[in-house]
């Protein structure tokens, strides 16, 4: 299994030359662009959530010790038709119990929707890689999918938020 090797999205030695990379470096809301793409066409598909341990790329992102207990959700972005983005987002639980934002609650609402409305969570630089097909769902792998991946915080909350790009998405042009 290859491992990611997340870089700086501003580094363009990092990113792919194909429409994809304007996706990975945008800064702003993934669930717009989603919606926008998909002509209103959008849902999140919850696979899961709750306790797991940080693999060892997530637990040097929040400065933890590898292994150490994270909250954990994985979601399936769909839009025109079909499943386009996996998404895990991970939590250090006492990070999780101090802040505001009822996560546990979301469902199959968007994590992007309640992040870009709040004007104090700010996101950290966007990061960049490959990500391992072993890692995705068993119905979406594919080799050499791109991944995004950034922090987003309050002062109390500390969230990696892991985007990863499926096969085929997006479109080279638009009919």
């Amino acid at each position: 299994m290859s491992l990611p090797d997340w870089h700086s999205a501003k580094n363009s030695d990092h990113l792919p030359d194909h429409p994809l990379a304007d996706w990975l470096i945008d800064e702003g809301s993934l669930t717009r662009r989603l919606r926008d793409a998909g002509e209103g066409d959008f849902r999140v598909e919850l696979l899961g959530q709750g306790r797991r341990p940080a693999r060892f790329d997530e637990a040097a992102a929040l400065k933890l010790s590898e292994g150490k207990e994270l909250w954990v959700r994985e979601v399936l972005l769909h839009t025109a038709g079909a499943p386009r983005v996996f998404a895990r987002s991970v939590a250090p639980l006492a990070s999780l119990e101090a802040s505001s934002l009822n996560l546990t609650e979301l469902g199959n609402r968007s994590l992007g929707e309640l992040l870009f409305t709040d004007a104090q969570i700010r996101r950290g630089p966007i990061e960049v890689s490959r990500y391992p097909a072993a890692w995705l769902p068993p119905a979406v792998r594919s080799e050499g999918c791109w991944a995004r991946r950034s922090r987003f915080a309050d002062g109390r909350l500390q969230l990696l938020v892991c985007e990863v790009f499926l096969d085929g998405w997006p479109p080279a042009s638009k009919p």
